[in-house]
């Protein structure tokens, strides 16, 4: 029986020598696409607190639609920014969106910067007061989307998770 695991370990170990470990260099965009939307999970901790949601981005040139699901889709905040006004939940509110975010959530997504970071996989070390880190890459029609995005606010105990589970580009 001794004999068998060996043998079995011994094939396992010689079969993981034959995988390719070099890097392979992917595309990535050239342009930033002026209609596009992302779907997938967010995690945030403020002060050690941790909230999830499920969340949907959608940009048609500067225009953007944000919408965040609690779980199972049970509570839904409908957030739109157009022709220089913010709607929430279809109510017109007089600041901006990252005022808005962090007055009735205690933190923002960095929303302005998503599309750099998806399209062109530009991740300054310290972008708009936010540590950007990509930890896994995912191929999608030959192109090279980030999988996990987080983001850590430099000044403020704000950090974000992006699970990114889908990405559109329409123009």
């Amino acid at each position: 029986m001794k004999r068998i695991i060996m043998t079995c370990f011994a094939l396992f170990l010689s079969g993981c020598s034959t995988l390719n470990t070099q890097p392979t260099k992917l595309a990535h965009q050239q342009i930033l696409p002026s209609v596009w939307e992302v779907y997938g999970r967010l995690s945030v901790s403020v002060n050690s607190d941790t909230k999830t949601s499920d969340f949907e981005v959608s940009f048609d040139h500067h225009d953007y639609k944000l919408i965040l699901s609690t779980a199972f889709g049970f509570g839904q905040i409908l957030i739109e920014f157009n022709q220089q006004k913010l709607l929430v939940n279809d109510g017109l509110i007089n600041l901006t969106f990252n005022q808005w975010m962090m007055s009735e959530m205690g933190w923002y997504l960095p929303i302005d910067i998503l599309a750099k970071i998806l399209f062109k996989n530009e991740i300054n070390s310290t972008h708009h007061h936010w540590q950007i880190e990509i930890s896994r890459y995912q191929l999608i029609d030959g192109i090279q989307y980030p999988k996990v995005i987080r983001f850590n606010h430099l000044s403020k105990p704000i950090k974000i998770k992006l699970l990114i589970n889908e990405v559109n580009q329409l123009k």
